[in-house]
């Protein structure tokens, strides 16, 4: 996948129209089924790990999810064909013989017996009318004999103990499908046949889900999917065209197209992180929200994030890694901007691959199905911020237009950063504070009001816990103030005496407090360095103005080139990429070339740098 994606699409007027292809739910199950195998081959036996359980409801509920869609697929397929009422009496009877012969093994005739009987009690009327049907003609008559002295076989083989059932269900079977119509069948076996797999393997997973699932049963799984997949032919494009229409009207394909023709080793590095981009966001966006879904649809979006957790890694490798700005010409201020930018995506998207790694693996082992959708909702919040905000910094180091069509309202990182540092906040207020007056309680042994006060203080932090922004903290942090926050709730949590219990909590809630000013101290120490990067930028700026306006090589030149020097340089502490400039501008002035060049080249770097600087201090 890469810039050939977007190709056709620039090539393509407004008034294309894409090939029409597979119906609504065929296409939803095809999806689905492409994700969840990817899942499977992604997975490891080292990653079940504390997580069998949680597993193996994620395992159950992604099948049955699977299987209502099989189901819908296949309603849908009889609607559109208008296949007769008999004919999809017949499909279900054909699928319910399947599952039959194949749910029990051949020592259980005692529960064949007992399930054959109910079907035979539930279905006995559209089974006749099913029979009245095919007995119309001469060749259906002859058909319902032998389906008849089949049936007898069968009775008689469970009533005495004697014969094969399950051979005898299995010929029944084949039986009945050969009664279908060849156009029908040649539609229709693709699904039944889905179907039917996804169901034994749910029968599969029923019994060991007692302790949890175990990794033979996952490849069991994975082996069964992937024949099926394999002998279905179908396949899953990483991004498919309608999305790319969608998402790229004319006049953003006009602009590509633009950069293109301006820039082609800059266009092919754009296209392919954009596709790259819209293929990672459809998996996103798709994902329904989980506060208002039930538990099995909770369970069954586990595999879409890590699908995504995956996809995350793949990106940092392939798609963001520096060594794509190679191809740009070296030293060039393209690649330079580039370069610094590619090195902050690597480490932002493997950020976020650990994020939803660690979250994923905590929330599956504590088996808590409100925290598992607050996770998946936060997770979901989180990647569709932080995918814009990396876009839209790529689409605007090459055209500031271009990122104003695609991105319009893509946050930054530092109104995030500034979200967290105020949500910080207002959690300190409330703590400091509370923390004060639980402390008086404890010191007066005023228990009913020390456990009101420690009561409401742990509501603050599960809130803090559950809120988007607890997503942004990094992995290190997370972890600590996970297991400050874990301590203080078991503490709280049903203690077999109390007193003992509610002082280590005043404790705990007090390492919390001391972790809370610890962080905010990092953060706002980095305030005073801000103002002043922003203060020597803006002052390098102007003399750089200055100098360019400057003509002849005059004293007052010479001068200022030098307190313009003197004045850029610190900032390569914090911002290595001024540093490069001046060095490169510093070289043109010696040999005499290119001077007025390199020297825009690093106003409009401090000019970027001022904006930045300016925008993280308010």
């Amino acid at each position: 996948m890469g810039a050939g994606d977007v190709l056709p699409l620039l090539e393509t007027g407004p008034g294309a129209e894409l090939e029409v292809g597979e119906s609504l739910h065929l296409a939803r199950l095809r999806r689905a089924f492409g994700l969840f195998l990817t899942f499977l081959n992604q997975f490891s036996e080292r990653r079940l790990g504390e997580v069998r359980s949680a597993m193996g409801l994620v395992l159950q509920h992604s099948l049955a999810e699977l299987a209502d869609l099989a189901a819908a697929a296949h309603r849908d397929m009889l609607d559109r064909n208008r296949e007769p009422e008999w004919v999809v009496n017949l499909l279900d009877l054909v699928a319910s013989l399947r599952t039959m012969a194949t749910s029990l093994g051949s020592g259980e005739d005692d529960q064949l017996k007992e399930h054959w009987t109910a079907f035979l009690m539930e279905q006995r009327d559209p089974v006749r009318a099913l029979f009245a049907e095919l007995a119309r003609d001469e060749a259906g008559k002859a058909l319902v004999a032998r389906l008849n002295t089949q049936m007898k076989a069968l009775n008689r083989a469970l009533q005495t103990g004697q014969g094969n059932p399950l051979s005898a269900i299995r010929n029944l079977e084949a039986l009945l499908g050969g009664a279908l119509p060849e156009s029908t069948r040649l539609r229709a076996e693709p699904l039944l046949l889905i179907q039917h797999v996804i169901a034994s393997l749910r029968i599969t997973l029923f019994r060991p889900l007692d302790r949890g699932v175990h990794w033979p049963a996952v490849e069991q799984i994975r082996g069964s999917l992937q024949w099926l997949w394999n002998h279905l032919g179908w396949s899953l494009p990483r991004v498919e065209e309608r999305l790319l229409e969608r998402n790229l009207p004319s006049d953003v394909r006009a602009l590509l197209k633009k950069l293109r023709e301006g820039h082609p080793p800059s266009f092919r590095i754009v296209a392919r992180a954009l596709v790259s981009h819209l293929a990672l966001l459809s998996l996103v966006e798709r994902a329904e929200p989980a506060a208002n879904a039930s538990i099995p649809q909770r369970y069954a979006s586990v595999p879409t994030f890590y699908v995504i957790e995956s996809e995350l890694g793949r990106l940092a490798e392939r798609v963001f890694h520096p060594r794509v700005a190679d191809g740009l010409p070296a030293g060039s201020e393209e690649a330079l901007l580039l370069g610094a930018f590619l090195r902050q995506a690597v480490l932002s998207l493997l950020q976020d691959q650990a994020t939803i790694r660690g979250l994923l693996l905590q929330t599956l082992t504590h088996e808590d199905v409100d925290q598992l959708a607050a996770t998946l909702d936060n997770l979901r919040a989180l990647l569709l911020s932080h995918q814009r905000q990396l876009m839209g910094d790529l689409v605007g180091l090459f055209s500031p237009e271009l990122r104003a069509k695609l991105f319009p309202d893509s946050p930054s990182l530092t109104e995030e950063g500034d979200r967290l540092r105020q949500r910080l906040h207002r959690l300190w207020q409330y703590m400091d504070p509370a923390l004060s007056q639980i402390r008086l309680h404890l010191e007066l042994r005023n228990w009913p009001r020390l456990a009101l006060a420690l009561a409401q203080a742990q509501a603050q932090v599960a809130g803090f816990r559950r809120s988007p922004e607890f997503l942004l903290i990094r992995s290190v942090d997370r972890v600590e103030f996970e297991r400050l926050s874990s301590q203080f709730a078991r503490n709280l949590d049903d203690p077999p005496d109390l007193e003992p219990a509610l002082e280590e909590a005043a404790d705990g809630l007090g390492e919390i407090l001391r972790f809370l000013d610890q962080f905010l101290l990092r953060i706002n120490a980095r305030v005073p360095l801000i103002r002043l990067d922003l203060n020597t930028s803006r002052e390098a700026q102007r003399m750089g103005v200055s100098l360019r306006e400057a003509r002849g090589d005059t004293p007052e030149r010479t001068r200022l080139a030098h307190r313009l020097i003197q004045t850029t340089k610190p900032l390569g502490v914090r911002d290595p990429q001024a540093l490069n400039l001046l060095k490169r501008w510093v070289r043109a002035e010696r040999s005499g070339r290119e001077v007025r060049t390199q020297l825009d080249a690093l106003l409009s770097h401090l000019d970027r740098l001022s904006t930045r600087l300016e925008a993280a201090l308010s």
